[in-house]
């Protein structure tokens, strides 16, 4: 793991941008999936409806890629991002067996270099 301490918050935006980056490379399809409810406002800031998103525990992106260019078998893996001390709630080890069960990936990043190992097709 990398030594020097990253928030979660920090950490989000660097995995959004490489995983961004990879996109508009053709390497892989991504989407941010946010959990919980949401307030939409119009362009003035008036309440206009609650939105609800992902179910809780679930995690904060999912990644699809080819495995190779030869065949048409697509990997699913789902990140949860964590600092180096944030720990898992119970609705994630949920969400968690829930995609191992369907036989997709579930990692926990805590680094960039992680997400880039994973992504490579190297072993975390």
């Amino acid at each position: 793991m990398n030594e020097l301490a990253i928030s979660e918050g920090d950490l989000k935006q660097t995995v959004t941008d490489y995983l961004t980056y990879g996109s508009n490379q053709g390497k892989w399809l991504w989407f941010r999936l946010n959990a919980g409810s949401f307030i939409l406002t119009d362009k003035d800031g008036n309440f206009r409806r609650r939105v609800q998103g992902a179910k809780a525990g679930t995690a904060d992106f999912i990644v699809i890629r080819s495995s190779s260019q030869k065949t048409h078998f697509q990997r699913v893996n789902f990140l949860e991002l964590k600092s180096a001390k944030g720990r898992q709630s119970l609705k994630q080890k949920e969400f968690q067996q829930l995609v191992e069960s369907q036989r997709c990936g579930y990692h926990i990043i805590r680094s960039p270099e992680e997400l880039e190992h994973l992504l490579n097709g190297e072993t975390l």
